[in-house]
């Protein structure tokens, strides 16, 4: 019953945090030349608004079923292609090509499925937010090779921090011990946070403005990758760390703007 009362304020606190996002992008840009970069991420936050909003009210209106695929994972599927249109409009002329980096986060993301559909057995909802999502994912890494934002000892850290939490939650899931489920939770977490901390400097130090976009993006999609793989407490404190992303990817992109 506390983790339901939770979950149902979060989700009005995540509909209020979305729209005061979106209430925020049009205050600042209507006074500023929008790029086309920015009209991709306003178009993702706004697709965000509309998904928050369904999700509550479906666990207002059906709070025991559980959500079928519609709007909400349409929705979903358009933030993840809408920022992955706002990265590639960044660095025109860069085409996502394969690299050892790219390699491993359509790995990741194909990992990922597989455990969404053992948990929930939805194949067509899965397959398909997973292809979408495994693109967003790639977009984000190619774009952080192409800036050096990570380099290469944070590389190789990643991956196998990745590698390792992937395992124990696959070790969870064999053994049916909480032991190996809470240690890969604990690192994800620490890799969610490696992320949010990261971009936070990058911004608090002013760098490029195309770093700030690659790393706020980054740490959004860090850590909406930790909410898919969480429940309960977890899941809570996951939706929390997302909604540090949201005003960092807006600066970001709010240095992308010109003024009139």
């Amino acid at each position: 019953m506390i983790l339901e009362t939770m979950s149902r304020i979060l989700d009005v606190v995540d509909l209020l945090a979305t729209a005061g996002i979106v209430a925020a992008a049009v205050f600042c840009f209507r006074r500023k030349q929008p790029s086309l970069t920015v009209a991709f991420f306003c178009f993702a936050m706004v697709s965000l608004l509309l998904t928050n909003a369904y999700w509550l009210a479906h666990s207002l209106i059906r709070p025991n079923m559980r959500m079928p695929m519609t709007a909400n994972t349409i929705g979903e599927c358009a933030v993840f292609l809408l920022l992955s249109a706002a990265l590639n409009s960044v660095f025109t002329g860069s085409r996502l090509s394969l690299s050892p980096q790219v390699a491993c986060a359509a790995l990741f993301a194909v990992a990922s499925v597989v455990f969404w559909l053992i948990w929930s057995e939805e194949w067509f909802q899965d397959i398909l937010g997973g292809i979408v999502f495994g693109y967003f994912l790639c977009v984000c890494v190619h774009h952080m090779r192409r800036t050096g934002t990570l380099s290469r000892k944070e590389w190789i850290v990643l991956g196998v921090v990745s590698a390792v939490y992937m395992g124990l939650f696959a070790m969870s899931i064999y053994s049916g011990s909480s032991v190996y489920e809470s240690a890969g939770y604990v690192l994800m977490f620490m890799t969610m946070l490696y992320f949010l901390g990261k971009a936070f400097r990058c911004i608090r130090r002013r760098e490029s403005t195309d770093r700030q976009i690659v790393l706020s993006v980054a740490a959004y999609a860090c850590c909406i990758s930790g909410v898919y793989m969480s429940s309960g407490c977890w899941y809570i404190a996951a939706e929390l760390l997302i909604l540090l992303s949201l005003p960092m990817m807006l600066h970001a992109f709010g240095k992308e703007a010109k003024p009139a």
